[in-house]
């Protein structure tokens, strides 16, 4: 007989010591307990789904039961096995890491009950859980399955999730899908989120709006205190404009301005990344006159780099690509130029990094605020008074040259 690698029985190395083996086992234990749960149910019934489908070696016929909200009659996989003529049944028992609970007998006697009324009826039903093994419920199963198939129904069988890991070591396909693909993507996490922490945002940009108001003919001194009112509120709203002015050379009250925030929410560095943006629905370009060359802000995040590919789609990018560690954020202003109307942008975005990919959604709300400028209209009726009239709407530009503002300070 020839070992492994061409060696003779006789060059075999020693049998391992007692010791020796007790260190494999440590080792396979060790490995096992790497093998994490599932982080939910839908995630753990892909899982069975796939492994059963290449223990049953049925990769394609094996199905899902109806959809999630509809009747299952305790089966949420089935399917025939090779060589085999009738259905078996999985009922899928997430526990433990999702509600902090084990499985009970009285849950199984439910379960196995509802899979009776299964059509056409089961020959096997499996019961898999994320459940640590446990004495008791594995013997009230075995006695269960007795009773079950000496009147003739179907036989019960019972997988915890040590038993489900060793099934996975066994089945090297689902193994590599779930061990080294699946979890090792479910350590990466991103997000984009606003500086409040949500995923959308309130928006007010303010607009000069005309607009005309008709009323009835009131006393002369009413009037003139109306008057006198109005030319204070605009006097006031001057004084502030000017004060914007003296502060920036170009203000536009209509443009918002606000912080995206990028962060690594997994439990691996993200690296060689970046994320592009989209917006979806009207809006007013911002002056790229306002930004640094290269397109950094000047809000003074010079670790992003800015690069507008078309109109409505833009992308962020690390400099030197610098990558995003665990927890750690990069964040940049945007600003926009808002419609004059009560309605919703919507921004979505996409990450693509080594090894990752990710994409989601950010709302604006947009709820304008309007300084109105009124032309009142007297009239004598009541019956001839109008709705109010918008004449015009425009941005709030302040510009004004140097020698102004010299003159003004």
């Amino acid at each position: 007989m020839v070992a492994h690698g061409g060696e003779s029985s006789s060059q075999r190395s020693p049998p391992r010591s007692p010791c020796s083996r007790r260190s494999v086992k440590r080792k396979n234990k060790s490995m096992k307990k790497q093998i994490l749960k599932p982080e939910n149910w839908p995630d753990f019934e892909n899982l069975c789904k796939k492994l059963w489908g290449e223990i049953w070696e049925i990769p394609i016929t094996i199905k899902k039961n109806g959809r999630i909200g509809q009747p299952q009659k305790g089966v949420d996989i089935y399917g025939i096995p090779k060589d085999k003529t009738k259905y078996w049944g999985i009922q899928c028992k997430g526990k433990d890491e999702y509600t902090d609970a084990k499985l009970t007998e009285r849950e199984v006697e439910r379960e196995i009950e509802k899979a009776k009324y299964f059509k056409p009826e089961l020959e096997v039903f499996i019961i898999a859980t994320t459940s640590n093994k446990d004495s008791k419920i594995e013997e009230y199963i075995r006695l269960k399955d007795i009773e079950n198939r000496k009147n003739k129904g179907f036989e019960i069988i019972l997988f915890c999730w040590e038993d489900i890991v060793d099934l996975l070591e066994e089945n090297r396909s689902t193994f590599q899908f779930y061990v080294n693909d699946k979890q090792f993507k479910d350590k990466y996490d991103f997000d984009v989120l606003f500086e409040n922490g949500k995923h959308e945002i309130t928006l007010t940009p303010k607009y000069y709006r005309k607009i005309k108001k008709w009323q009835l003919k009131e006393k002369n001194e009413k009037d003139s205190l109306h008057h006198l009112l109005n030319l204070h509120r605009d006097s006031s709203l001057n004084r502030q404009m000017n004060w914007y002015s003296r502060t920036f050379k170009n203000t536009n009250t209509s443009m918002c301005e606000f912080k995206i925030r990028q962060k690594n929410i997994g439990s691996v560095v993200i690296e060689n990344w970046f994320v592009s943006y989209q917006i979806f629905g009207d809006h007013k370009q911002v002056n790229e006159a306002r930004y640094m060359p290269g397109g950094i802000p000047y809000s003074g995040f010079s670790t992003m780099k800015r690069e507008i590919i078309t109109e409505n789609t833009f992308k962020y990018q690390s400099e030197s690509d610098n990558p995003l560690i665990q927890q750690d954020e990069k964040g940049f202003l945007f600003e926009i130029i808002p419609l004059p109307k009560n309605y919703e942008l919507i921004i979505e975005w996409n990450l693509k990094a080594r090894d990752f990919q990710k994409s989601g959604v950010l709302k604006l709300i947009i709820e304008p605020i309007f300084e109105d400028e009124v032309e009142y209209i007297s009239v004598n009726k009541i019956s001839e008074l109008k709705e109010i009239e918008i004449i015009s709407i425009r941005e709030n530009i302040y510009e004004i040259d140097e020698d102004k503002k010299e003159a003004d300070l």
